[in-house]
């Protein structure tokens, strides 16, 4: 959808006043985002094993976990806590779709290890919103990322983990990626898909 575009640094500033989690001092730390329904096939659990990893590493930053709640969620929680991770991650719920834009632009990446996923939204809308992403290797997400974000085996923690520390590191990787994010997902719009659907449709019936 055009709404998912770079937001402003004012938008980035406000949704990171409202949602993330804060430094003894007060000020938003940096965060790593995912975006969708709160259930297994999502696979955060992989996603909280690697952020134990960069927490190790002396890193500050946070997750924020956006998506309501769905099926089997309970344990995945659990496991916050068995990481030591409860003042590192945060349950946003559901959030306005308005607040969504800044929250990918504002990330330092977005994450989508997810196991099996019949597209993937929020990796082109990451995308879109100039984020850099990091995906799962399986099910669509090849085929919608392209070359354009890090693949790893979806449950490969410690993969996933060394992929975010090189967007935290490797600044120029991280601006490439959001270069190639913003063109990547430039190709992928309602209109073409109705164009394309449509000539399908034509194709079959002057075959008919």
């Amino acid at each position: 959808e055009p709404t998912f575009a770079p937001a402003a640094a004012a938008e980035v500033q406000r949704v990171r006043d409202k949602y993330t989690l804060r430094d003894h001092a007060g000020a938003p730390r940096p965060y790593l985002l995912m975006v969708g329904t709160l259930e297994p096939r999502k696979n955060h659990v992989t996603a909280m094993h690697a952020l134990a990893r960069i927490k190790a590493m002396g890193l500050p930053h946070t997750l924020l976990v956006v998506g309501g709640e769905g099926w089997l969620f309970e344990p995945i929680k659990a496991q916050v806590a068995a990481l030591g991770l409860d003042a590192d991650v945060r349950f946003t719920g559901y959030v306005p779709a308005a607040d969504l834009p800044a929250l990918y632009t504002g990330a330092v990446a977005v994450l989508q290890p997810t196991l099996y996923e019949g597209f993937g939204f929020p990796v082109l809308e990451a995308m879109a919103c100039g984020a850099p992403v990091v995906c799962s290797n399986v099910s669509s997400l090849p085929e919608a990322a392209g070359a354009a974000a890090l693949l790893v085996a979806p449950t490969d923690d410690e993969a996933l983990a060394a992929a975010v520390q090189r967007l935290m590191t490797e600044s120029q990787l991280a601006a490439e990626l959001r270069r190639l994010g913003m063109q990547r997902a430039a190709t992928f719009r309602w209109e073409r898909c109705a164009a394309e659907t449509v000539a399908v449709y034509q194709q079959v019936l002057a075959q008919a």
